[in-house]
């Protein structure tokens, strides 16, 4: 079972949503659902992902990223944003009181 499988069939579980309730909800069919929390299948595509976290009360971001895509916006703010880009290839180096301070920036700036 892959983690993003895995992952899904333990939120369910806890929303006590079945397989074919979740996928009558998401507009998929149940047995693909069955298949993915089995590893039989490849996490869906990102749209498919963010339904299935709306039904589950989940975060879409988080989601994507258990099953190892990047969500699309990041995607255009990358490729469209020179200081982003910049900033993540500094950001593998950072030590985790810059990252603090990062974290206390930008919740003084929300």
């Amino acid at each position: 079972m892959n983690h993003f499988g895995h992952s899904l069939k333990t939120l369910r579980s806890e929303k006590k949503i079945s397989q074919r309730k979740l996928a009558e909800l998401v507009g998929i069919n149940y047995t693909y659902i069955s298949k993915i929390e089995n590893g039989a299948q490849e996490p869906p595509s990102e749209d498919t992902i963010i339904k299935i976290a709306r039904v589950l009360g989940e975060d879409a971001d988080e989601m994507l990223i258990q099953a190892n895509k990047i969500p699309s916006y990041f995607q255009k703010m990358i490729t469209e944003n020179k200081e982003v880009s910049s900033f993540l290839r500094k950001a593998a180096t950072l030590s985790p009181q810059q990252w603090d301070s990062i974290h206390r920036i930008l919740d003084e700036s929300l």
